[in-house]
């Protein structure tokens, strides 16, 4: 019955947990995550993934998981971003062979990280064209 209990208490702990930790951010750090991203913000990524791309280097690839594995916790970046993001964690690891397919698709990956990341600008609506002299505006 002892163990019972203790278990049926971690897994309430377990459930808890999370609402609580969600709490303790606070106000600036949740309006930093809603702030779409920038080319500022997404440079650091980019360049982590070059490198890592061009020199196969532990540190380069690394910093670029890492990094990608961030943005991937951001709740409102769009599913193509994600998606890139995780493809980036997935293939940015040293290779034995530094090979020209690797090297393009990180290359390719991290432009697309630019690309699919970066909050569009909004067009403003064109202004109406001007009428006929024989219509009248409503």
């Amino acid at each position: 019955m002892a163990r019972f209990f203790l278990v049926w208490l971690s897994l309430f702990a377990l459930q808890v947990a999370p609402a609580s930790a969600q709490q303790t951010k606070s106000a600036k750090q949740l309006e930093a995550e809603l702030e779409p991203l920038t080319k500022t913000d997404l440079k650091p990524t980019f360049d982590a993934v070059v490198e890592c791309a061009q020199r196969n280097q532990d540190a380069g690839c690394q910093a670029a998981r890492i990094l990608a594995d961030k943005l991937l916790d951001k709740p409102f970046l769009t599913a193509l971003c994600k998606d890139t993001a995780f493809t980036i964690t997935i293939k940015a690891k040293v290779a034995a062979i530094n090979n020209f397919d690797r090297k393009e698709l990180l290359l390719n990956k991290a432009t697309d990280l630019l690309q699919l990341c970066v909050k569009k600008e909004q067009e403003k609506p064109a202004a109406p064209a001007e009428t006929g002299p024989g219509i009248k505006k409503r």
